[in-house]
């Protein structure tokens, strides 16, 4: 499936990212693209991703997220989410309470146990 990216800029510096669609192995360079854009060019401060219409995320969605969050703070700014459907944000704990060491054995064992978790 395919992600459609929109983004809107509510104030100076303040944008909105609404995702559509799966965030994953395929898509999620175009997310990274449009973030990277918006806190060079854009000088984003707050990046709020509006995540109502994600249907899907792979773990390659989710590190695109965390690498928006860690940019971000460096810069000084923040990064929210929203509206998260329950399938995404069951993801998002899972990876969240994860230990730092590791226990998959590959992404694709990975992306298989997050589909799992997602009722995909």
């Amino acid at each position: 499936m395919a992600l459609t990216i929109k983004v809107v800029e509510n104030k100076p510096r303040v944008f909105v990212v609404a995702l559509a669609g799966s965030l994953d192995s395929i898509t999620y360079p175009a997310l990274e693209k449009k973030i990277d854009y918006l806190l060079a060019e854009g000088e984003a401060k707050v990046l709020t991703l509006d995540l109502a219409e994600l249907t899907f995320i792979s773990s390659m969605g989710i590190r695109i997220i965390f690498k928006a969050r860690k940019d971000l703070a460096r810069a000084g700014g923040y990064l929210c989410l929203a509206r998260i459907p329950p399938p995404v944000q069951k993801a998002l704990e899972i990876v969240e309470a994860l230990p730092s060491m590791q226990i998959f054995a590959s992404i694709q064992e990975m992306d298989a146990y997050l589909a799992k978790m997602q009722g995909l």
